[in-house]
């Protein structure tokens, strides 16, 4: 009888743990998917690379040195800070995806941004008292993007981007404008490499 309430207990306990861990990977896999992204429309779509046409946008940025881990982190916070009304006047603003991170190569910094939720315009967004932030608008972009999941260090993101630059590389569209890669992350650092989601995006045009 004992033995048999011990097994019990181990079974409800390890019924437990399951619904905890499945409760932590559906939040590690369906926020982002609830979270407002830019708005874009799909021209092509081969596997994981896509041709979007974006719409314009308003952008949040702040520029900062260093490595691209260290230069990303240093730009989070500050704007995490904007966003959720810790170092301003007014309301918290709605959180977006994804963090996005562009090297500007003359100033030898990165361009950490987020881009703003749809319903505010310019003027209707709260005061910034960080003058390291800057809003703006973003124009409407073409951009050939690569997306896939994993822990985005240098050798993954290099390889990616390899076969994003390898895949443009056709008959139908050239790189244009900045050719420094935008990369963008869909999730915080405590989820685990398998379901963060990553995309690098460059800018292309059509060849006449």
């Amino acid at each position: 009888m004992k033995l048999l309430n011990k097994n019990m207990v181990l079974g409800y306990l390890f019924f437990a743990i399951l619904i905890i861990l499945t409760f932590i990977i559906a939040f590690w896999l369906l926020v982002p998917n609830f979270l407002e992204k830019p708005k874009f429309s799909v021209i092509i779509s081969n596997g994981p690379i896509q041709v979007r046409n974006y719409d314009a946008m308003i952008s949040a940025q702040i520029s900062t040195k260093g490595e691209r881990y260290d230069g990303l982190r240093a730009g989070f916070i500050p704007l995490t800070r904007y966003i959720g009304a810790k170092d301003r006047d007014g309301t918290k603003i709605s959180v977006t995806a994804s963090v996005m991170q562009q090297m500007d190569v003359q100033r030898k910094s990165w361009a950490i941004s987020f881009f703003m939720p749809s319903k505010y315009t310019l003027n209707q967004l709260p005061a910034v008292k960080n003058n390291n932030i800057n809003l703006s608008i973003i124009p409407p972009k073409q951009m050939a993007v690569i997306s896939f999941n994993g822990v985005a260090n240098k050798d993954l993101l290099g390889k990616k981007l390899f076969k994003l630059k390898e895949w443009i590389e056709n008959p139908a569209f050239v790189i244009s404008g900045n050719p420094e890669p935008i990369y963008a992350y869909y999730n915080d650092p405590s989820t685990p490499g398998i379901f963060r989601k990553n995309e690098i995006a460059l800018l292309v045009s059509q060849k006449n």
